[in-house]
């Protein structure tokens, strides 16, 4: 299923947020409930050029933004979604702030039905780290008390995923960050960490604060093993695989859709190719692939 932009304004000023700023100042009529309804019927009936990414990928129904939540019609319009496709996972990537609002959370997941995912990031282990990454004092309480609020009221069938978005603002914590998650969250079932190197794509890409190399955020990734063994479920996002410890590389997902995939300098020939992300297509723009470390046997 494709990715579906749900709704794009936002309640957070994130960073190293993937939309560039003309994405939340357009009028939002076309993300409306009844264009939002047309557009994925004429999806349902064959319209590939619908939506942009993933459009050729069934495994789920990626509902982004923006913040979706904030939708006027949020709770219709994932009804709505629900009803066409039974059987389908549903996935809303949320910044969890509108989930502190139980009744809220408990109307979302019974409209959500099953199997359903919900992604919330948090972007550091203390409300100053989160906060200065968000732009909004008082998110990191928020996005905790929606996802406690989310582990509380949801059914058999939903699962959650916190996700800890790395660049350079916030390298440095991802093992307290790991330690916060495995603290305040391993008493619950039904859940997944996942630590991704951010995107270098929109505001993102503008912000040179951000920048971090693909080597030294698998080299954190690396030195933190033993926190993450620790974990039930944790999955890595948008790692080439030769640069991963060889006991991580079974954690390690391909996400990205064809198009926002390379394969650099020696990945053709490397043994690990098949099931490798690559490099981020604006990642190998920006910055080659002279990071990499094809593998020409296995080791």
């Amino acid at each position: 299923m494709p990715d579906i932009p749900f709704w794009n304004k936002c309640d957070n000023r994130c960073v190293m947020c993937a939309n560039l700023p003309a994405f939340a100042r357009a009028p939002s009529g076309r993300y409306r409930l009844k264009a939002q309804i047309k557009r994925f019927e004429s999806y349902l009936s064959g319209f590939s050029g619908a939506y942009a990414k993933n459009a050729d990928n069934s495994a789920a129904l990626n509902l982004t933004g923006g913040e979706p939540t904030l939708h006027p019609d949020f709770l219709k319009l994932l009804a709505y979604f629900r009803k066409r496709t039974p059987g389908r996972e549903l996935s809303l990537l949320s910044n969890g702030r509108r989930f502190a609002h139980a009744p809220f959370a408990g109307a979302a997941l019974k409209a959500a039905g099953a199997p359903f995912s919900v992604a919330v990031s948090l972007h550091g282990s203390t409300a100053a780290g989160h906060d200065a990454v968000t732009g909004v004092r008082g998110s990191f309480e928020a996005a905790l008390t929606g996802l406690r609020n989310i582990f509380s009221l949801k059914s058999p069938g939903q699962t959650v995923e916190i996700r800890l978005v790395l660049h350079r603002r916030n390298i440095k914590d991802l093992e307290k960050m790991l330690l916060f998650l495995l603290d305040e969250f391993s008493g619950f079932k039904a859940w997944r960490a996942v630590a991704l190197h951010y995107e270098l794509d929109g505001r993102a890409l503008r912000n040179r604060s951000l920048t971090l190399r693909l080597a030294a955020s698998a080299a954190a990734v690396n030195s933190a093993a033993r926190l993450i063994r620790g974990f039930r479920e944790f999955r890595l996002y948008h790692f080439p695989l030769c640069l991963l410890r060889k006991e991580l590389r079974p954690l390690a997902w391909v996400t990205l859709p064809p198009e926002d995939r390379s394969y650099a300098g020696g990945c053709g020939r490397c043994v690990l190719r098949a099931d490798c992300v690559g490099l981020m297509a604006s990642y190998n723009a920006r910055f080659g692939p002279g990071e990499l470390k094809p593998l020409y046997k296995s080791r």
